[in-house]
């Protein structure tokens, strides 16, 4: 499991960037997991590229934390990025 380190975001009238950081508390000394967020035009309305070369797959433990942070930020803060609640649907 890992836990969050950092969660670092900035936005415009209608789009962001950031990034999201993550420790396994298990192998503290072990250098953090770092994922980059960025918008998207497109659903979910951003993307995330993990900064391990070898952790783009979208079930890697950081993106899929990453994933779900930014789902339940945008869910209720939709109008930062000029959007509604309803175009981002909570995660069944």
């Amino acid at each position: 499991m890992l836990q969050l380190l950092s969660l670092t975001l900035a936005y415009d009238d209608t789009r962001f960037f950031g990034s999201v950081m993550f420790i396994d508390p298990n192998r503290p000394d072990d250098k953090p997991s770092v994922v980059l967020i960025d918008h998207a035009d497109e659903p979910p309305r951003f993307r995330l590229t993990n900064v391990d070369p070898d952790g783009q797959d979208p079930t890697a433990p950081a993106m899929v934390e990453a994933d779900r942070i930014m789902r339940f930020l945008l869910r209720y803060t939709p109008d930062r990025v000029d959007r509604a609640a309803a175009d981002f649907p909570p995660q069944s």
